[in-house]
């Protein structure tokens, strides 16, 4: 089972600048095979890390994300980082992660994983049924070892990118995932030009989803249709996807440090940190869009502030083609989680009454709104 650790810190280390795929929302555009991290630069990296886990307190913990590109690129790495952290008899709970297209997985990949599955687990992306997959990565789902990375690890989910091209297959691909047993974590694709018409697909996706779900529960939902709304029953803060700049620190394959990794120069192109010094992550004010203020979806709709600053030039700025989307979202995932967790009025867990609490605010915040008022269609549109 994956140990769940709440209070650790997240370091990302950039094991390679290589990728052996070009998916069509890929936000890497400088990848370089050539660039990889030196094995004593991680060992002096973690050995940091793991001093300031000890002072904070905060974090107790320590969740090592080894990034890439392709991690596999660099597998001697993985294993080498790997054989060398379990040496070091660490006094505090720590796992190892990676993001995968699953491509490089062979037999070899597949024993070594096998062998250290309680400390390491890999999180494969799959992006929905095998032409879902073709179209967004290049790549055919027949391709990957799925049915490896669900034995291993069957409690982490699939990580499932929503294209504007797959958002119209959404439900489709979705399923045959989920009637597999498969744990889905599906988000939309951040730098799309959404529009109009794809909210509606979106809407109806979900609503396929949402059916399924409530008529089979022998199958647990999407991460997605689960989620708290929990801003929505606290302070008004801009709602992240994540602890960029706060809780995470990503250190590129030379050492540097930076907020997160849609930060680093495989992203941007450049080492941006001297004027990354100048933003304060920690002020809620310094990461809110002046344009989203006093909107509904204000503390429901998730901000990526490192792709607002990828894409453009403000952690601020979000995304306003995202808008009619999230709003579609928040209407069928509230009215879902009110209809789930109340079905059968049985006994509810502490964080399922705080989600149904949460739903129940937000169903009646968005029911009846749109976004067709002049001055919020302006923002919208713009």
């Amino acid at each position: 089972m994956i140990r769940r650790l709440p209070n650790a810190k997240i370091c990302t280390l950039f094991v390679t600048h290589g990728c052996n795929l070009n998916c069509v929302y890929c936000f890497e555009k400088f990848k370089d095979p050539r660039k990889n991290m030196p094995l004593n630069l991680a060992k002096e990296i973690i050995m940091q890390e793991v001093e300031r886990v000890k002072k904070s307190e905060i974090n107790d913990a320590l969740k090592i994300d080894l990034f890439g590109g392709e991690p596999l690129m660099n597998f001697s790495f993985i294993k080498d980082f790997t054989g060398w952290l379990l040496e070091q008899k660490l006094d505090m709970p720590f796992i190892i992660y990676a993001t995968t297209n699953g491509t490089l997985l062979d037999e070899e990949k597949q024993k070594w994983f096998r062998e250290h599955k309680d400390i390491f687990v890999l999180v494969m992306s799959v992006d929905g049924n095998s032409m879902m997959q073709k179209n967004n990565r290049g790549v055919s789902l027949e391709k990957l070892p799925v049915e490896f990375a669900y034995e291993l690890w069957p409690d982490q989910p699939f990580k499932m990118t929503i294209s504007k091209d797959s958002i119209k297959t959404l439900s489709k691909g979705l399923l045959s995932l989920a009637r597999k047993g498969y744990l889905i974590d599906c988000r939309l694709a951040q730098g799309e030009n959404w529009g109009k018409e794809d909210a509606a697909h979106y809407k109806r996706e979900l609503e396929i989803i949402a059916r399924f779900f409530m008529k089979n529960p022998r199958y647990q939902p999407p991460s997605l249709f689960t989620k708290l709304y929990g801003n929505i029953l606290t302070a008004n803060t801009p709602l992240q996807y994540c602890g960029t700049g706060t809780n995470m620190t990503a250190y590129d394959v030379d050492g540097k440090s930076y907020p997160c990794h849609l930060f680093t120069p495989i992203v941007l192109g450049k080492d941006d940190r001297e004027n990354l010094a100048k933003i304060n992550f920690h002020d809620p004010e310094a990461l809110t869009d002046p344009a989203c203020k006093g909107c509904k979806l204000d503390r429901i709709c998730p901000t990526c502030v490192g792709y607002n600053y990828f894409m453009r030039g403000d952690v601020r700025t979000r995304d306003k083609s995202m808008c009619r989307l999230m709003l579609e979202e928040a209407k069928v995932i509230s009215a879902f989680q009110i209809n789930y967790y109340t079905r059968g009025k049985k006994s509810l867990t502490d964080e399922e009454l705080m989600k149904l609490k949460a739903s129940l605010k937000v169903y009646e915040s968005v029911k009846d709104f749109s976004f067709e008022s002049e001055l919020i269609n302006e923002i919208v549109e713009h």
